[in-house]
């Protein structure tokens, strides 16, 4: 019975969460991964800009867990990429904290913020 609650919540807080900025910002994670992988360099971090992207697409019910692991690519990441897209994310949380009704959004906005400052060492369950 529990697990059934926990689908619901799931379903439905991942189709409240595309409807207040997730879908487009996943659709930015795709684009960036895609125009990553057309350029032979930014091959490994297209694919996993679309693994973010798949995971900034439906956040509820998953877990991010942050390793620091690869800290060169984390840091080359930070300065390019991951400062335009983690502030992103950190003002999706601030402007949902806005709204009540919008509120349960901040936790996700801000477990999207940490994976997109560091999506080399981020390990998503």
């Amino acid at each position: 019975m529990l697990w059934a609650i926990k689908k619901i919540y799931r379903i439905a807080g991942n189709a409240y969460w595309k409807i207040f900025g997730g879908f487009a910002l996943s659709l930015v994670w795709f684009a960036l991964g895609a125009v990553l992988i057309v350029s032979v360099v930014g091959l490994t971090w297209g694919i996993k800009c679309v693994r973010v992207g798949i995971f900034v697409f439906k956040p509820f019910g998953k877990q991010a867990v942050v390793v620091f692991d690869s800290p060169v690519a984390d840091a080359l990441w930070a300065i390019s990429f991951g400062a335009v897209l983690g502030t992103v994310a950190v003002l999706g949380a601030i402007t949902s904290l806005v709204g009540l009704i919008t509120a349960p959004l901040c936790v996700q906005w801000l477990k999207v913020a940490r994976v997109s400052m560091f999506p080399f060492s981020s390990y998503i369950r």
